[in-house]
């Protein structure tokens, strides 16, 4: 059996597309297309069905959990013998939610590379279905995430309870809000209600519906004047007298020491009906962890574990 066969089996039966994954990997739709007949042809079974669409038969889908699981002891054996070796190179693929991992991952890189400057990081920046998929690929050696993936081949380590803020700058509040602007931020320290800041423009990020969720447990709607698929777009350098923004204490503890003293961030007060999950580590069971990454673990729970303490 040809290992290369098998893994753009792998990679044909993701997008039942063969130009599309030809074009992917970097070969020709031919080359790819022979690596599929000559499995098939080991096999003596038929991998696909080319009419109407591109779809695995019943043959195909037993061999891709063969697959998958080949590659994934593969890649632990070299992992394995790697450590044995104690050999300090390598590579770890590592996902994340997007607009948390924007934050979180550069800080955990740079705290990595001290002690393993010769690992190459791939960072995957998905939501939570992605990550799962590929989790059970084998694609990932684990995820730093939103705790919203379920499955029982895979483990989460709880990791940070996460919240969210409001952050206005004062001016912005002063403009937009009517009556006793000083009485409201006073007694939004303790808790904002978001339905009182519900005149302010605020921005918008694609990649999460924290904003739109948070007032729709409110039973209201936010004012949308910037959208953007960034997440630093939400942060106070950006947009600062146009729109307020609604961040999560991830990014809050992150930023809070640079924020300047006319800027305002108040933790929001949520209901029943409003629900922000907490971020988790999570990997396969089955997917060996090796030293460097069992370090990478051990340095994001001590930093998580740092901002837990922080606020206070």
């Amino acid at each position: 059996m040809d290992v290369n066969s098998l893994n753009y089996f792998i990679e044909a039966s993701k997008d039942l597309n063969f130009t599309q994954t030809a074009k992917r990997l970097f070969i020709s739709q031919q080359n790819l297309s022979n690596h599929i007949a000559r499995l098939e042809e080991y096999y003596s079974v038929k991998l696909f069905e080319r009419k109407p669409r591109l779809a695995l038969t019943y043959a195909g889908e037993v061999l891709l959990a063969y697959a998958n699981n080949f590659r994934m002891d593969e890649d632990n054996l070299k992992n394995v013998l790697a450590d044995i070796k104690q050999k300090e190179r390598g590579t770890l693929h590592i996902g994340g939610s997007p607009s948390r991992s924007s934050i979180v991952m550069p800080v955990l890189a740079e705290i990595f590379a001290r002690r393993y400057p010769n690992v190459e990081l791939h960072f995957y920046h998905h939501h939570s279905d992605t990550l799962t998929r590929m989790l059970l690929d084998g694609d990932l050696d684990f995820s730093i995430s939103v705790d919203k993936i379920r499955h029982p081949n895979l483990i989460s380590t709880p990791l940070f309870k996460d919240r969210i803020y409001l952050m206005a700058a004062d001016g912005l509040l002063r403009k937009h809000i009517p009556g006793d602007v000083d009485q409201l931020i006073a007694r939004s320290q303790s808790g904002a209600d978001i339905r009182e800041f519900v005149n302010l423009p605020f921005v918008n990020i694609r990649s999460t519906n924290v904003t739109t969720d948070c007032f729709a447990s409110a039973g209201c709607e936010p004012k949308f004047i910037i959208t953007s698929n960034y997440p630093q777009f939400s942060l106070p350098n950006y947009y600062e007298t146009m729109a307020a923004s609604i961040i999560t204490r991830t990014v809050y503890l992150h930023i809070r020491s640079h924020l300047p003293a006319k800027i305002h961030v108040f933790p929001i007060r949520t209901n029943e009906n409003f629900s922000l999950n907490s971020i988790s580590f999570t990997r396969h069971k089955r997917k060996y962890l090796t030293q460097y990454g069992q370090h990478f673990l051990r340095i994001t729970e001590k930093y998580f574990g740092y901002l837990n303490h922080m606020e206070g």
